[in-house]
């Protein structure tokens, strides 16, 4: 039977887009324990800078700066993809559970089962761009993975989630000022000492 099929299908990628969320919260979480460990030393005074490199070299406080902005920027846009795909991941893994209760409570028609033809967002320029940087509501990455060609009541119910939104972005906008603020310290600590 058809119903078999597909409940068998999306217990498979349920259980894909939820390793691929932990895994996506795991690396997020890498990624801003070292931001937090480097720049928290830098604010504390800690080990970093070492003493011996006043004696190598000495920058001047914007050549400083522009040393910490640049490895705060790579650590904060690694931070930022990871976060943002642990949201797609959200998304994906809510919409299909959503088909999968669909599936199991209601008979599929023919209009269930038709092929889908659109993707799950609609990719907006400008905004997809500053979502790299800063939390910016429905904004995303260029994603891998789309609807396009799934059953429409799968689709239809990733489609809403990506439209409803998920509570997956509550610790990415924390974790995304947080990453901001810590940053703005790290530049007045330079620049005022």
């Amino acid at each position: 039977m058809n119903d078999e099929k597909y409940s068998g299908y999306l217990a498979l990628k349920l259980e894909l887009w939820q390793v691929y969320h932990n895994h996506k919260e795991n690396m997020s979480n890498a990624g801003f324990l070292v931001q937090l460990s480097l720049f928290g030393a830098i604010i504390s005074k800690g080990i970093w800078p070492p003493e011996w490199v006043a004696n190598v070299i000495a920058l001047p406080k914007v050549a400083t700066f522009t040393v910490y902005f640049m490895l705060w920027f790579l650590i904060h846009y690694y931070t930022r993809w990871q976060l943002i795909n642990k949201r797609i991941a959200a998304l994906y893994f809510a919409g299909y559970d959503k088909a999968f209760i669909y599936l199991t409570t209601n008979d599929l028609c023919a209009e269930d089962i038709t092929i889908n033809s659109e993707g799950s967002h609609k990719p907006k320029r400008w905004r997809d761009f500053l979502s790299k940087v800063i939390y910016v509501p429905n904004g995303f990455i260029k994603m891998d993975a789309s609807v396009k060609n799934l059953p429409e009541f799968v689709a239809r119910e990733v489609k809403y989630m990506f439209n409803s939104g998920s509570g997956a972005d509550s610790l990415e906008i924390l974790m995304t000022y947080a990453s901001i603020v810590i940053m703005f310290i790290v530049g007045l600590k330079i620049f005022f000492g």
